[in-house]
Parts: structure tokens; C-alpha cells; sequence
């Protein structure tokens, strides 16, 4: 299909060489490039990515010399075209540029971010982030990402900065100015997105070497001594991953570079991969165990890419979940390793669960999908590309076998290295290493929207699967057929024994022993993307044997039985009622990824509980943790493993923020006077939930306390702790001011749409926040990185009130979002579907409660 956005095949850079020299002070920079073009047919012009930039001359350079006769930009288009006084034959041929441009504080392109040190200075920082389409906002260039070439990139600044870009050094010149001439070694061949370059007050941590390459954690001045977790993460997963790919990392070194103002969480610039600061820089003393995961999910997912991504790319666009959801499965996997004890494919659950939230929506998308537009590129980074793109894999993995997967992956990265693929690539190597059918098994995974349920029933000594695509509404879609690989386990008092199987039509009867002592759990091992419905005489041979002493079901599949049947209840299948009941057969439970799954389902139905019925479903919820708590306690001990203490958090979250207990409170209260005295007495987990629980019951001076605390924060992780603590405190002035805070100086606009998110969160004044970033849209707008306001509406999903939500829909239909406006209407669609739950599910929560008295 022909696509106005892209750029002619007929002329293919090979090799660019860039010059860049920033000016901080007056937040500008100049630059001059050339690049080594390879002109396919004769032409009068050649049409190149830019936008935002200056153009300052053109000539073209090789067996002859022609100088431009007219530029012409085309603004919707982010391109210049350049046309020449006479043609352009077939030929290699330099094309020269001198350029400059702005810094501003956009996030995007060559950008500005800064800091304060700790006598209160401001530094500047230039850095870019180029990630999908913006490498033409710093250099102008064929910014897509099948036009591979090589990087020679120098950069002139003070002699009191650090620069930092893909490559190591080559060269340090001093300029007659006084000024440096930073030279790097050319990077290895690859699209212009993955380009990077850093300039500014930076110190690096000692340097780790694996298999010879060095590695470094590079940060603003006064905080390398929070890179110790990070260098240790980075060293243990170049090393796995040198292994599982069976290349060893391309490169000749690898930076990991925190820097103050970031819009992603991370970005895998080849060689120089680029953090916000909370995700690579922690004192692994005062954090929590998810907090510690999350950061080495982000380095391993980073460094995965170095291969899957980088060395390998996709053609275009619509492919971008070849990257993302391979770095995605093999993060997990990789962190998996790394703690075995954090039981990393358990937590995945949570992952998986909000990939079928969005997928059950009308408004889903297929994992690869039409791309045209960079707004069309940068709306693909979603939960679809990332979570549903890494849980298919994961399944395909476990259908195959790992080994087989494996050595797949192997001869697709040697055959494609350097170059570029689209998805039939990926499965011909795997069919090749497995003689299995993927591509076909996978065409109805990867290219049509949604997911099945499978309904389980028993028929004498046969197991009866169906399947149907699964939607909160009734769907268009109704014939959807899926390929999929199902593995069940057959439980008897003296046995256990696995099934697997493929089914590729709307139902399959397997021949399998029934009898009341015996039954059978599908989907075994939770790695399946779909959902289970079990008839009402299996659920009930289950849930007997739930208890966690039992042995019988894992903590993943006690996670996917639970999940499996609350989405059944947000799809109106089952009544909420029923789930309140079958809570007892979860009395036992000591996973926190369960508790935890527990406690959000509990949340979502306190947010629209009737104000008759709050305080019985406050008294039943409390029921249900104390019976817990008798068992656990709060208290962490000296021989607790780190889930347990997990446990004993989400236990503090339970009963402090559903049930407002006032013994819980109380114990937070006392915590934290702890914490106030010597913070290192505190252990992470709790004071995470101690702070939650808290900020759900605190006064003012609370509020300023934590205010406080946040803005004079000596950790990233304590500064954003603080900081989304203000968002939940129901005091109404309070609140205000942590929506004004929002809009001010004091939050950087890399965390102001996530508090604004969370906002939308709080219990009591969702509809005051909503009235807030109505009124400020415009500002909104102008103060925030486009691609962070999906982000910020994600809070919508959490509205159960209608007439809240009739206001949030009218303002969204005349008020479109250009980047992620997909997004945005899944969000539109969960918060119908929430109000459609809450009426229809409060005449069975009212019906419960008078049973339950």
C-alpha cells in the first residue's frame, strides 16, 4: 500500500557523519552532517525527514558538485525536499547539511532536561530521545527504520561536561574557543531512531566488564552511589543474554545513563541506553521487592533489545511488537533467573491481566497493526505490543518447548543480524528448529483482535473445551476461531498426569477419567492467553482443593483461577455476589501476587458500593484479612523470605485502605513516627504500605509532611513514593493543591500526568480532578509530551459514577488526543463497561449483605 508518509526506496543512506554542538545557555544548537547516499534512479530532488530544524545550506558532493536551487518543508509530512539545479543520475554521491535548531523541554528529539544540585544550583543537560519518529527533530535524516546505516557522531562542549553517545571515544580534541571536540568510534549498522547522544555535569560508576565489553552507570553529579543494583543487574543479564541469543552483544560498550527528565521508563539506544531515574538508580536498602523487580525488568528488557531490535530490526512500524514484546517475554525470563525467589512468571499474571482488560474491549486492536503516521508509530506502545505481545510468546515458548524456542531465536538473529524483518521471519526460524506449523498457529494470534474462553465441562469420561472470543459486551466477532495449544493436568488422590493439545476448532472432546475424586485444571502453568470458564460442578471440585498446603494448584494458577473468573463477572457471566462467596475457599492464601489480586477486586467494588451497604462490606472485607493477619501478623521477622514480607504489606494495604481499620491505622501511625526517627528501621515493604495507608487517612499536616518529604526526597523511589501519596489524601484542599502541583514547577512534567492519573484515582474526588484537567486542557496540552496524555486518562478507568462519566465522554468526543487516541477510546469503552457493572451488580452486593448479616 502506498504510504504518503514514507520516503522514497530509490535513495539509501549507508553512513552518516554528524556533528553536533550544543549551545546550553541559550538552549540552541548548531550541527553538520554528511551522509553517504546510494542513488537508485535518476532524479531532481531528494526527500528527507525533518522538522522543527533550520536548514542553513544543502550541497551534494561525489563525482560531481550540485548546490541546491530550493528547499521545500512539508510540516504533516515532518520532511524537506531538496531540489538541485540540474539532475541527479544513478551514483554514490555525499549529502551535506549544516543545520540548528532549538532545545526545549518537549522530551523529545535533542532536548533540554536539568537538575539542582545540593546547594540549590540548576544544571543543564542535553539528550535526546529519538524513539519512534524523532530523530529528524535533531538531524536531518531517512528516519525510518529499514534505512540502516552507520554513525560517526562528535560533539563539541565546555571542558567541564561529559559527553556520551553509542560508541566509545576514538578522539578529544581542544578547540581554539577552549572548547572539547568529543570524536566517537563509528557504531555498528542501525536505523536512526537508536541513535543517542548526552551532554552534560554526568559521573560514572566503577565499570563492570562481561566477555570483555565494559559496562557503566552514568548519572548526575552526588548520586553515583545509587548504581550498585543497577551495575549488578546489567552485568547478569548481558551475560545471560550473550548465552540464550548465541551471539555475543555487538557492541564494544554499553552505558546505562539515568537522566532527570525522561519520558518512557527506558529506551535501548544501542550502546547507550537511557533511563528516567527512578528505574535505574536505587539504594537497594530502602526499596521495596517490586520496586527492586521493576528496575531489573527495565534492564534486562533494555539490554534485550540490543539484539532483538537493535541488531535485528523491524521493516516498519506495524512490526514494532517484534521489539517490544520479545523484550518484553525475554525480560521476564531473564529476571526469572536472576531472583528465582521473586517467582517473576507468577507476577507476570498482573501483566497478563491487563492485557485481556484491553483486549475484552470492542475498541481492541491485533498485535500487528497498520501503521502511516509517526502519531500512528507512537500510539503502538501499548499494553497490546508490550504485554498481550509478550504473553503470546510466552505461550508459543511453553507449546514448543523451550530448547526448540530457543534455538529458533538463535538462527533468526544470525540470519536477519544487521538487517531488518517482518513477522513471517521469526516463525520460518522456528518452524525450521521445531517442524511445527507457527506461522499458522500464530496468524490468528498475532493479526486478529481479542482472545478465546475456553468453557470446561465434564461428559462421563470426556473433557469438553469450547471455545469463543471473549468480550465485557456482546461483539460483532462471534465466529472468531483461534489455534490454541492447551495444556491440562488431571488430579486423583494418588495422581497427577499432563495433556496437551492443540484445538483449532469451536470445541474438542478429550477422553479423560471422571469421577467425583478426580479433576482437571486447563490452562496449566497460567501461560495460556485466554481465559477459562468451568462449569459449576468442576469449579466446585477446584475450589476444595485451593488451599495452598494442598500442593495442588500453583501460586500462577490459583492467580488465573481468580482472574479467569472476575473478568466472567465484569462481563456480566457472573454475578459479584458469587465472588464474595467463593472468597473462603481463599482463606488460606499466602501468595501476595494472589493477596494482592484480591485486594483489587475488593477496591473496584468499594468504589461503588452503596453508602447503605459500605460498612457491611467494609466489616465482610475485614473478615477475611483478619483471618489472615492472625495467621501472618504484621510484623516483619528476622527469618521472613521476602515474599512473606510482600504478604504482610499487602495485608496493611487491605485492611487499611478498604477496610479503614483503626487498629491498622494506628500500627501505620506508629511505624512511621519509626520511620520519622531512623528511616533504615523500616523495612521498604511496609513503609510502601504504611505511606498508602496513611495518605488514605491523613490530616493536613500529614499532607505537608509528605509534601515535604517529596520535594527533599534522597532516593528516586522515596520522591515518587511521596509524591502519588499526595493523590489519595481526602481532605479537599489537600487535593486541590496536589492538582495545582501538578501544573507547577515543583513536578516534572515526566511524573505530572501520572499524578494527574492518580488523582482520578482517589475514592472521593475523582470528579473534582476531572473538573481540574478540563478546566487546564489547554495547558495540558502545551506542558506535556503528546504521548503521556493516554497515560494521564488511564485514570478514567477506575470511574464508576455515571454522571461523572457522561462529563468525561463529551469533553473527550470534541477533544481528540493526536497520540494515542486508540488508547483513549479502550479507556472510554472500560469506563461504560464500569458503570453498566456497578448497576447492574449492586441488587446481588445488596442481596449478599443481607445474607451476610
Amino acid at each position: 500500500m502506498n504510504n504518503e508518509f514514507r520516503l522514497q526506496k530509490s535513495i539509501v543512506p549507508s553512513h552518516y557523519s554528524i556533528f553536533i554542538e550544543p549551545d546550553l545557555t541559550n538552549d540552541t544548537f548548531s550541527g553538520s552532517e554528511k551522509i553517504s547516499i546510494s542513488v537508485l534512479k535518476k532524479t531532481e530532488f531528494i526527500k528527507i525527514n525533518s522538522i522543527g530544524l533550520i536548514i542553513e545550506n544543502v550541497k551534494l558532493t561525489g563525482n560531481i558538485e550540485l548546490n541546491f536551487s530550493k528547499i521545500e518543508e512539508d510540516k504533516k509530512h515532518e520532511t524537506i525536499t531538496i531540489h538541485f539545479k540540474s539532475q541527479i543520475d544513478p551514483g554514490c554521491y555525499n549529502l551535506e547539511i549544516k543545520f540548528s535548531g532549538n532545545l526545549d523541554n518537549s522530551l523529545r528529539g535533542f532536548y533540554l532536561s536539568s537538575y539542582k544540585d545540593n546547594e540549590d544550583v540548576e544544571h543543564k543537560i542535553g539528550t535526546t530521545q529519538f524513539e519512534s519518529t524523532d530523530a529528524r527533530r535533531a538531524f536531518p535524516c531517512f528516519d525510518e527504520p529499514e534505512f540502516k546505516a552507520v554513525f560517526s557522531i562528535s560533539l563539541k562542549l565546555d571542558q567541564n561536561l561529559m559527553a556520551i553517545s553509542n560508541s566509545p571515544i576514538e578522539s578529544e580534541l581542544t578547540d581554539s574557543d577552549g572548547k572539547k571536540t568529543i570524536i566517537f568510534k563509528e557504531t555498528i549498522k542501525m536505523s536512526t531512531y537508536l541513535v543517542a547522544f548526552i551532554i552534560g555535569p554526568f559521573e560514572e560508576s566503577e565499570t563492570a566488564i562481561v566477555n570483555k565489553i565494559p559496562i557503566k552507570i552514568v548519572s548526575v553529579k552526588g548520586k553515583k552511589h545509587l548504581s550498585k543494583y543497577a551495575l549488578n543487574c546489567a552485568k547478569f543479564f548481558l551475560d545471560y543474554f550473550n548465552n540464550y541469543y548465541g551471539i555475543n552483544y555487538p557492541g564494544s560498550k554499553l552505558d546505562l545513563i539515568a537522566v532527570p527528565d525522561f519520558a518512557s521508563g527506558a529506551m535501548e539506544n544501542f550502546g547507550c541506553i537511557t533511563f528516567r531515574e527512578s528505574l535505574l538508580l536505587v539504594d537497594e536498602t530502602r526499596a521495596t521487592e517490586s520496586e527492586l523487580t521493576r528496575i531489573a525488568d527495565v534492564i534486562a528488557h533494555e539490554i534485550a533489545h540490543m539484539w532483538f531490535g537493535d541488531l535485528v530490526t523491524m521493516k516498519w512500524w506495524n512490526g514494532i511488537w517484534l521489539n517490544e514484546a520479545f523484550a518484553t517475554f525475554m525480560a521476564t525470563k531473564a529476571v526469572d533467573k536472576f531472583n528465582p525467589d521473586w517467582e517473576r512468571w507468577v507476577q507476570f499474571g498482573f501483566e497478563r491481566s491487563a492485557a485481556f482488560d484491553v483486549d475484552s474491549l470492542e475498541e481492541t486492536r491485533p498485535i500487528e497493526y497498520e501503521v502511516i503516521s509517526p502519531d500512528d508509530a507512537s500510539g503502538m506502545f501499548d499494553l497490546l505490543t508490550y504485554e498481550k505481545g509478550g504473553s503470546v510468546l510466552r505461550m508459543l515458548e511453553q507449546y514448543l518447548g523451550e530448547e526448540s524456542f530457543q534455538d529458533g531465536v538463535k538462527k533468526y538473529l544470525k540470519i536477519h543480524q544487521y538487517s531488518n524483518t517482518d513477522t513471517e521471519d521469526l516463525w520460518e526460524s522456528l518452524e525450521k528448529s521445531t517442524n511445527e506449523p507457527v506461522e499458522k498457529t500464530m496468524e490468528s494470534w498475532i493479526f486478529q483482535p481479542g482472545f478465546p474462553q475456553i468453557k470446561v465441562s465434564e461428559e462421563k469420561d470426556s473433557l469438553k473445551l469450547e471455545q469463543s472470543i471473549f468480550k465485557y459486551e456482546k461483539t460483532s466477532n462471534e465466529n472468531q476461531i483461534w489455534k490454541i495449544p492447551i495444556v491440562i493436568k488431571s488430579f486423583s488422590e494418588s495422581d497427577e498426569s499432563i495433556y496437551k493439545t492443540l484445538i483449532e476448532d469451536n470445541n474438542k472432546i478429550i477422553e479423560l477419567n471422571s469421577s467425583p475424586d478426580i479433576f482437571h485444571l486447563v490452562n496449566v502453568g497460567g501461560d495460556g492467553f485466554y481465559r477459562v470458564q468451568y462449569s459449576n460442578d468442576l469449579l466446585a471440585k477446584i475450589l476444595k482443593n485451593l488451599n495452598p498446603e494442598k500442593n495442588k494448584l500453583s501460586n500462577i494458577e490459583r492467580f488465573c483461577l481468580l482472574d479467569d473468573y472476575w473478568s466472567d463477572i465484569l462481563s456480566s457471566n457472573k454475578t459479584v455476589d458469587t465472588f464474595l462467596e467463593n472468597l473462603q475457599f481463599f482463606k488460606d492464601e499466602n501468595d501476595p501476587e494472589v493477596l494482592n489480586l484480591i485486594i483489587s477486586c475488593l477496591s473496584f467494588i468499594d468504589r461503588f458500593i452503596d453508602k447503605n451497604y459500605s460498612n457491611n462490606f467494609k466489616s465482610f472485607s475485614k473478615d477475611y484479612f483478619s483471618h489472615l493477619l492472625k495467621k501472618h501478623g504484621f510484623k516483619n521477622n528476622k527469618n521472613d523470605t521476602n515474599k512473606i514480607k510482600e504478604f504482610k504489606a499487602a495485608l496493611i494495604r487491605g485492611l487499611g485502605n478498604i477496610c479503614d481499620d483503626e487498629k491498622t491505622i494506628n500500627y501505620c501511625k506508629e511505624l512511621f513516627e519509626t520511620y520519622r526517627k531512623n528511616p533504615k528501621n523500616v523495612e521498604a515493604n511496609s513503609l510502601a504500605a504504611t505511606i498508602s495507608v496513611l495518605s488514605n487517612n491523613g490530616d493536613s499536616n500529614l499532607y505537608n509532611e509528605f509534601l515535604n518529604l517529596y520535594l527533599n526526597s534522597s532516593t528516586p523511589q522515596d520522591e515518587m513514593r511521596f509524591l502519588f501519596a499526595l493523590s489519595s489524601f481526602q481532605n479537599i484542599d489537600n487535593f486541590i493543591n496536589t492538582l495545582e502541583l501538578s501544573l507547577s514547577e515543583k513536578v516534572r512534567t515526566q511524573n505530572a500526568p501520572y499524578l494527574l492519573g492518580q488523582t482520578l484515582r482517589n475514592k472521593k474526588h475523582f470528579s473534582v480532578s476531572w473538573n481540574f484537567i478540563e478546566k487546564n486542557w489547554d495547558i495540558i496540552n502545551d506542558k506535556f509530551p503528546e504521548n503521556s496524555i493516554p497515560r494521564l486518562l488511564t485514570g478514567i478507568r477506575s470511574i464508576t459514577d455515571e454522571e461523572t462519566s457522561k462529563k468525561i465522554k463529551t469533553f473527550l468526543k470534541n477533544n481528540k488526543v493526536p497520540q494515542g487516541q486508540k488508547t483513549v477510546d479502550q479507556h472510554i469503552e472500560k469506563l461504560n463497561i464500569n458503570v453498566k457493572f456497578r448497576n447492574f451488580n449492586l441488587k446481588y452486593l445488596e442481596k449478599f449483605f443481607l445474607k451476610y448479616n
